[in-house]
């Protein structure tokens, strides 16, 4: 007996035949190298998305949170990102401008009045003589533009209230004797004023220098830290030098001072504040 054909001669008790035998070929298990297969498809699937999501965290610009806030140092811009602060400057100062353009130019700005407020804060403790909020407060030395700058303001960092080093000193500290006025125009464009103390960097015949912000605010914070500086706006008589390494301090005319490199010298306001920093009085000179 013949069997019918369909279109192009092929019988169609053939088309049955191969349509059970792919029925039943779906409820077979796969073989071992298909299987395999996808198993490879599967890896190769996620190493394209890991490399896609890391390639996607370069491009993608870190955010910030960004604030302005009155206080009693003046106008502030105050920006903190996940690190830590970014960012602090005073609005009445050419050094405003291009904390903005920086902010912009590398970060997704946000704006979050709670940032600016800790600030203001914290900088109205450290007026009334408690430095301990800014001491704790992270920084994040992003928006500091070389190695030099960034070196200088770390090792600032660690230079107490109530204490103060010499462009001088602070360059020698930092394997720099020769960069005073590298430290100078370090400080002029210090990111993070208060929180990276700028401040306490003076001149080294005892007149308290430029700051970025303005003398009258670098007057305010060092009174507020404890030295009693007059309209001469020098070191007071009282002040005396404390050796980081030996933790002793002196009066400034002590041999022990004169003989000492400049690089683990600190300048107090006194010799209350040198106690205070774990310091202890010279046997020679006793001062305080």
């Amino acid at each position: 007996m013949r069997h019918r054909t369909v279109a192009g001669g092929i019988p169609r008790r053939a088309f049955a035949a191969a349509d059970e035998f792919s029925i039943l070929a779906d409820d077979l298990p796969a073989t071992r190298d298909a299987g395999a297969a996808d198993a490879e498809i599967d890896a190769m699937v996620d190493s394209a998305h890991r490399r896609m999501a890391r390639a996607l965290r370069r491009f993608r610009r870190p955010a910030v949170r960004a604030g302005i806030t009155d206080s009693p140092l003046g106008r502030l811009l105050v920006a903190e990102g996940p690190r830590g602060l970014l960012a602090v400057a005073y609005l009445d100062t050419p050094g405003a401008a291009p904390a903005f353009d920086a902010l912009r130019a590398g970060y997704d700005v946000t704006v979050d009045l709670a940032v600016a407020v800790r600030v203001r804060k914290e900088i109205d403790r450290l007026l009334a003589g408690d430095s301990a909020p800014i001491d704790a407060h992270p920084v994040d030395l992003s928006l500091v533009a070389g190695d030099f700058q960034r070196r200088a303001l770390a090792h600032l960092r660690r230079v107490p209230p109530g204490a103060v080093v010499t462009y001088q000193g602070l360059a020698e500290a930092i394997g720099a004797p020769s960069g005073q006025r590298a430290i100078g125009n370090s400080m002029a464009s210090n990111p993070l004023p208060v929180y990276v103390p700028c401040h306490r960097v003076i001149r080294s015949d005892g007149a308290i220098g430029n700051y970025g912000g303005g003398v009258e605010r670098k007057l305010s914070l060092l009174r507020a830290e404890g030295f009693a500086i007059g309209s001469d706006q020098r070191l007071p008589p009282q002040a005396v030098w404390g050796h980081r390494r030996s933790h002793i301090f002196c009066r400034p005319g002590c041999a022990a001072v004169r003989r000492a490199t400049r690089p683990r010298w600190m300048i107090f306001a006194d010799a209350e504040h040198a106690c205070g920093a774990g310091m202890r009085p010279c046997k020679l000179c006793g001062p305080g």
